[in-house]
Protein backbone atom coordinates (compact mmCIF):
# COMPACT_ATOMS: atom_id res chain seq x y z
CA UNK A 1 0.00 0.00 0.00
CA UNK A 2 0.94 3.42 -1.04
CA UNK A 3 1.78 5.74 1.82
CA UNK A 4 -0.83 8.75 1.39
CA UNK A 5 2.07 10.88 2.81
CA UNK A 6 3.82 10.95 -0.83
CA UNK A 7 0.86 13.14 -1.96
CA UNK A 8 2.67 16.15 0.62
CA UNK A 9 5.73 15.46 -0.58
CA UNK A 10 8.12 16.53 -3.73
CA UNK A 11 7.52 17.90 -7.31
CA UNK A 12 4.08 17.19 -8.37
CA UNK A 13 5.11 15.67 -11.69
CA UNK A 14 8.15 13.12 -10.13
CA UNK A 15 5.38 11.87 -7.60
CA UNK A 16 2.91 11.64 -10.14
CA UNK A 17 5.10 9.05 -12.27
CA UNK A 18 6.38 7.19 -9.17
CA UNK A 19 3.08 6.52 -8.49
CA UNK A 20 1.58 5.73 -11.66
CA UNK A 21 4.18 4.17 -13.51
CA UNK A 22 7.05 3.28 -11.46
CA UNK A 23 4.67 0.87 -8.71
CA UNK A 24 3.21 -2.00 -10.65
CA UNK A 25 -0.08 -1.67 -10.48
CA UNK A 26 -1.04 -5.18 -9.08
CA UNK A 27 0.98 -4.32 -6.43
CA UNK A 28 -1.58 -1.87 -4.73
CA UNK A 29 -5.24 -1.75 -3.66
CA UNK A 30 -7.05 -0.57 -7.41
CA UNK A 31 -9.46 1.53 -5.56
CA UNK A 32 -6.60 3.25 -4.06
CA UNK A 33 -4.71 3.49 -6.94
CA UNK A 34 -7.73 5.15 -8.95
CA UNK A 35 -8.17 7.36 -5.65
CA UNK A 36 -4.57 8.51 -6.16
CA UNK A 37 -4.63 8.90 -9.75
CA UNK A 38 -7.73 11.16 -9.07
CA UNK A 39 -6.46 13.27 -6.49
CA UNK A 40 -3.23 13.56 -8.39
CA UNK A 41 -4.78 15.18 -11.38
CA UNK A 42 -7.37 17.43 -9.33
CA UNK A 43 -4.08 19.15 -7.76
CA UNK A 44 -2.48 19.43 -11.64
CA UNK A 45 -5.52 21.31 -12.60
CA UNK A 46 -5.08 23.22 -9.80
CA UNK A 47 -1.91 24.31 -9.98
CA UNK A 48 -2.18 25.12 -13.52
CA UNK A 49 -5.57 27.30 -12.79
CA UNK A 50 -2.71 28.96 -10.29
CA UNK A 51 0.02 29.25 -12.40
CA UNK A 52 -2.41 31.22 -14.97
CA UNK A 53 -3.84 33.38 -12.01
CA UNK A 54 -0.63 34.13 -11.33
CA UNK A 55 0.53 35.19 -15.18
CA UNK A 56 -2.92 37.11 -15.25
CA UNK A 57 -2.47 38.92 -12.27
CA UNK A 58 1.51 39.91 -13.35
CA UNK A 59 -0.21 40.57 -16.56
CA UNK A 60 -2.60 42.99 -15.53
CA UNK A 61 -0.38 44.31 -12.71
CA UNK A 62 2.53 45.17 -15.79
CA UNK A 63 -0.06 46.65 -17.94
CA UNK A 64 -1.11 49.45 -15.47
CA UNK A 65 2.55 50.02 -14.41
CA UNK A 66 3.37 50.91 -18.26
CA UNK A 67 0.59 52.93 -19.01
CA UNK A 68 1.75 54.97 -15.90
CA UNK A 69 5.77 55.15 -16.75
CA UNK A 70 4.58 55.93 -20.01
CA UNK A 71 2.75 59.02 -19.03
CA UNK A 72 5.39 59.80 -16.70
CA UNK A 73 8.64 59.64 -19.13
CA UNK A 74 6.43 62.12 -21.25
CA UNK A 75 5.74 64.45 -18.31
CA UNK A 76 10.07 63.92 -17.68
CA UNK A 77 11.27 64.96 -20.84
CA UNK A 78 8.85 67.78 -21.52
CA UNK A 79 6.87 66.48 -23.84
CA UNK A 80 3.98 67.12 -22.47
CA UNK A 81 3.13 70.71 -20.79
CA UNK A 82 1.46 69.85 -17.62
CA UNK A 83 -1.37 72.56 -18.17
CA UNK A 84 -2.53 71.83 -21.52
CA UNK A 85 -5.81 69.36 -21.82
CA UNK A 86 -3.39 66.45 -23.40
CA UNK A 87 -1.65 66.59 -20.04
CA UNK A 88 -5.01 66.27 -17.86
CA UNK A 89 -6.13 63.61 -20.40
CA UNK A 90 -2.78 61.41 -19.46
CA UNK A 91 -3.19 62.40 -15.96
CA UNK A 92 -6.41 60.47 -15.97
CA UNK A 93 -5.02 57.98 -17.56
CA UNK A 94 -2.36 57.67 -14.82
CA UNK A 95 -5.30 57.87 -12.02
CA UNK A 96 -7.37 55.43 -13.98
CA UNK A 97 -4.61 52.52 -14.26
CA UNK A 98 -3.30 53.31 -10.53
CA UNK A 99 -6.76 52.33 -9.80
CA UNK A 100 -7.19 49.36 -11.04
CA UNK A 101 -4.41 48.27 -9.56
CA UNK A 102 -5.75 49.09 -6.21
CA UNK A 103 -8.59 47.36 -7.21
CA UNK A 104 -6.87 44.28 -8.11
CA UNK A 105 -4.58 44.08 -4.99
CA UNK A 106 -7.33 45.10 -2.89
CA UNK A 107 -9.09 42.04 -3.91
CA UNK A 108 -6.34 39.99 -3.49
CA UNK A 109 -5.79 40.72 0.05
CA UNK A 110 -9.21 40.73 0.94
CA UNK A 111 -10.10 37.40 -0.69
CA UNK A 112 -6.68 36.01 1.16
CA UNK A 113 -8.02 37.23 4.09
CA UNK A 114 -11.68 35.47 4.38
CA UNK A 115 -9.47 32.50 3.42
CA UNK A 116 -7.85 32.54 6.47
CA UNK A 117 -11.02 33.88 8.72
CA UNK A 118 -8.77 37.03 8.94
CA UNK A 119 -11.28 39.46 8.67
CA UNK A 120 -13.52 41.82 11.31
CA UNK A 121 -16.75 42.63 10.07
CA UNK A 122 -18.24 45.68 11.06
CA UNK A 123 -22.06 45.08 11.60
CA UNK A 124 -24.85 47.84 11.95
CA UNK A 125 -28.77 47.89 12.14
CA UNK A 126 -29.19 49.83 8.85
CA UNK A 127 -31.89 50.07 6.18
CA UNK A 128 -30.15 47.52 3.00
CA UNK A 129 -32.61 48.48 0.51
CA UNK A 130 -32.17 51.99 1.01
CA UNK A 131 -28.14 51.68 1.11
CA UNK A 132 -28.31 49.33 -2.39
CA UNK A 133 -31.05 52.30 -3.99
CA UNK A 134 -28.49 54.81 -3.68
CA UNK A 135 -25.44 52.82 -4.78
CA UNK A 136 -27.39 51.68 -8.11
CA UNK A 137 -28.40 55.85 -8.21
CA UNK A 138 -24.54 56.43 -7.67
CA UNK A 139 -23.13 53.67 -10.30
CA UNK A 140 -25.96 55.30 -12.98
CA UNK A 141 -23.11 57.54 -14.78
CA UNK A 142 -20.90 54.69 -15.11
CA UNK A 143 -23.89 52.06 -17.02
CA UNK A 144 -24.67 55.42 -19.68
CA UNK A 145 -21.29 55.04 -21.05
CA UNK A 146 -22.68 51.66 -23.06
CA UNK A 147 -26.46 53.45 -22.53
CA UNK A 148 -27.20 50.99 -20.64
CA UNK A 149 -30.36 51.54 -18.35
CA UNK A 150 -30.09 50.12 -14.64
CA UNK A 151 -33.63 49.39 -13.52
CA UNK A 152 -34.24 49.52 -9.62
CA UNK A 153 -37.36 47.45 -7.99
CA UNK A 154 -38.12 46.36 -4.48
CA UNK A 155 -41.21 44.13 -2.92
CA UNK A 156 -40.94 46.33 0.36
CA UNK A 157 -39.93 50.01 0.84
CA UNK A 158 -37.73 49.07 3.74
CA UNK A 159 -35.42 46.37 5.95
CA UNK A 160 -33.37 47.42 9.00
CA UNK A 161 -30.66 44.42 9.33
CA UNK A 162 -27.36 44.32 10.69
CA UNK A 163 -24.69 44.16 8.21
CA UNK A 164 -21.42 45.44 7.10
CA UNK A 165 -22.33 48.19 5.10
CA UNK A 166 -19.17 48.60 3.23
CA UNK A 167 -18.87 44.95 2.23
CA UNK A 168 -22.25 44.93 1.01
CA UNK A 169 -21.86 47.73 -0.93
CA UNK A 170 -18.69 46.03 -2.34
CA UNK A 171 -20.83 43.20 -3.20
CA UNK A 172 -23.30 45.26 -5.14
CA UNK A 173 -20.87 47.34 -7.04
CA UNK A 174 -18.79 44.37 -8.06
CA UNK A 175 -22.11 42.70 -9.28
CA UNK A 176 -23.11 45.77 -11.15
CA UNK A 177 -19.58 46.25 -12.52
CA UNK A 178 -19.72 42.63 -13.93
CA UNK A 179 -22.87 42.88 -15.70
CA UNK A 180 -21.73 46.61 -17.31
CA UNK A 181 -18.77 44.70 -19.00
CA UNK A 182 -20.59 41.95 -20.19
CA UNK A 183 -23.57 43.56 -21.22
CA UNK A 184 -24.30 44.82 -25.12
CA UNK A 185 -24.45 48.64 -25.55
CA UNK A 186 -28.71 49.29 -25.56
CA UNK A 187 -29.68 46.70 -22.62
CA UNK A 188 -30.92 46.89 -19.39
CA UNK A 189 -29.64 45.53 -16.22
CA UNK A 190 -31.95 44.55 -13.28
CA UNK A 191 -31.56 44.91 -9.60
CA UNK A 192 -34.20 43.77 -7.42
CA UNK A 193 -34.38 43.33 -3.98
CA UNK A 194 -36.99 40.58 -2.53
CA UNK A 195 -37.50 40.23 1.36
CA UNK A 196 -38.88 37.18 3.05
CA UNK A 197 -39.58 36.10 6.46
CA UNK A 198 -36.44 35.44 7.53
CA UNK A 199 -33.84 36.27 4.35
CA UNK A 200 -33.54 39.07 1.98
CA UNK A 201 -32.62 38.41 -1.46
CA UNK A 202 -30.77 40.84 -4.00
CA UNK A 203 -30.61 40.29 -7.62
CA UNK A 204 -28.57 41.46 -9.91
CA UNK A 205 -30.14 40.12 -14.06
CA UNK A 206 -28.38 41.07 -17.44
CA UNK A 207 -28.91 40.92 -20.70
CA UNK A 208 -25.32 39.66 -21.72
CA UNK A 209 -23.70 36.79 -23.56
CA UNK A 210 -24.47 34.18 -20.54
CA UNK A 211 -22.53 31.89 -18.91
CA UNK A 212 -21.50 28.01 -20.04
CA UNK A 213 -22.62 25.36 -18.05
CA UNK A 214 -18.76 24.33 -17.80
CA UNK A 215 -18.39 28.14 -16.59
CA UNK A 216 -21.03 28.43 -13.94
CA UNK A 217 -19.65 25.02 -12.07
CA UNK A 218 -16.52 26.90 -11.80
CA UNK A 219 -17.35 30.75 -11.51
CA UNK A 220 -16.34 31.25 -8.10
CA UNK A 221 -13.07 29.56 -8.30
CA UNK A 222 -10.63 32.11 -7.52
CA UNK A 223 -8.47 30.71 -10.53
CA UNK A 224 -11.00 30.58 -13.29
CA UNK A 225 -11.73 33.06 -15.82
CA UNK A 226 -14.98 32.42 -17.62
CA UNK A 227 -13.17 33.03 -20.94
CA UNK A 228 -9.53 32.92 -21.98
CA UNK A 229 -9.72 34.86 -25.39
CA UNK A 230 -11.95 37.75 -24.23
CA UNK A 231 -10.46 41.01 -23.80
CA UNK A 232 -8.97 41.78 -21.49
CA UNK A 233 -10.06 45.19 -20.40
CA UNK A 234 -13.63 43.56 -19.83
CA UNK A 235 -12.14 39.79 -18.86
CA UNK A 236 -11.16 40.96 -15.72
CA UNK A 237 -9.03 38.50 -12.95
CA UNK A 238 -10.53 36.77 -11.99
CA UNK A 239 -10.84 37.61 -7.85
CA UNK A 240 -14.40 39.96 -8.13
CA UNK A 241 -16.80 37.08 -8.15
CA UNK A 242 -14.49 34.96 -5.52
CA UNK A 243 -14.59 38.18 -3.15
CA UNK A 244 -18.31 38.73 -3.41
CA UNK A 245 -18.57 34.61 -2.45
CA UNK A 246 -16.33 35.15 0.81
CA UNK A 247 -18.02 38.62 1.63
CA UNK A 248 -21.70 36.92 1.35
CA UNK A 249 -20.32 34.03 3.44
CA UNK A 250 -19.11 36.40 6.15
CA UNK A 251 -22.87 37.44 6.30
CA UNK A 252 -24.10 33.73 6.54
CA UNK A 253 -25.40 34.04 3.31
CA UNK A 254 -25.17 32.39 -0.06
CA UNK A 255 -24.35 33.69 -3.68
CA UNK A 256 -26.48 31.52 -6.71
CA UNK A 257 -26.53 31.90 -10.13
CA UNK A 258 -28.64 31.32 -12.80
CA UNK A 259 -27.69 31.48 -16.39
CA UNK A 260 -28.48 30.32 -19.98
CA UNK A 261 -25.85 31.48 -22.72
CA UNK A 262 -27.28 33.60 -25.33
CA UNK A 263 -30.03 34.57 -22.64
CA UNK A 264 -28.39 36.98 -19.82
CA UNK A 265 -27.14 36.10 -16.12
CA UNK A 266 -28.22 36.45 -12.80
CA UNK A 267 -26.84 36.80 -9.48
CA UNK A 268 -28.51 36.38 -6.13
CA UNK A 269 -27.37 37.11 -3.20
CA UNK A 270 -29.50 35.80 -0.18
CA UNK A 271 -28.58 37.04 3.33
CA UNK A 272 -30.65 36.39 6.83
CA UNK A 273 -32.34 39.38 8.32
CA UNK A 274 -31.29 39.61 11.78
CA UNK A 275 -30.48 42.60 14.14
CA UNK A 276 -28.05 43.58 16.53
CA UNK A 277 -29.57 43.92 20.13
CA UNK A 278 -27.74 46.79 20.98
CA UNK A 279 -28.97 49.70 17.92
CA UNK A 280 -26.60 51.64 16.14
CA UNK A 281 -27.12 55.00 14.55
CA UNK A 282 -27.70 54.19 10.73
CA UNK A 283 -24.30 56.01 9.76
CA UNK A 284 -23.90 56.01 5.86
CA UNK A 285 -20.66 55.48 4.67
CA UNK A 286 -18.84 58.69 4.12
CA UNK A 287 -19.23 60.83 0.54
CA UNK A 288 -15.65 60.80 0.23
CA UNK A 289 -15.25 57.11 1.17
CA UNK A 290 -18.32 56.50 -0.74
CA UNK A 291 -17.14 58.09 -4.03
CA UNK A 292 -12.98 56.40 -3.45
CA UNK A 293 -14.94 52.92 -3.44
CA UNK A 294 -17.25 53.83 -6.81
CA UNK A 295 -13.89 54.93 -8.47
CA UNK A 296 -11.90 51.79 -7.57
CA UNK A 297 -14.70 49.24 -8.21
CA UNK A 298 -15.60 50.92 -11.77
CA UNK A 299 -11.86 51.92 -12.80
CA UNK A 300 -11.99 48.85 -15.23
CA UNK A 301 -15.28 50.05 -17.32
CA UNK A 302 -14.04 52.90 -19.51
CA UNK A 303 -15.79 56.59 -18.78
CA UNK A 304 -16.02 58.58 -22.63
Amino acid sequence: MINKGYLEEGNLGNLAKKLLYEIPKNDIDEEYYNQVRDTIKELKDKNMRQENFLLNISHDLRAHLNVILSVMQCIDYGNVNVMDKKALEYMGLVKRNSLKMLKLINNLIDTTKFENNYYMLNKRNIDIISMVEGTVGCVDKYAKQKNIQLVFDTNEEECIMAVDPELIDRIVMNLISNAIKFSPKDSNIYINIFVEDENINISVRDEGPGISKESREKIFDRFYQISQKSNRENGGSGIGLDLVNYLTKAHDGKVTLNSEEGKGSEFIVTLPICRLVEVDEDRPLNRSDKIQMLEIEFSDIYLI
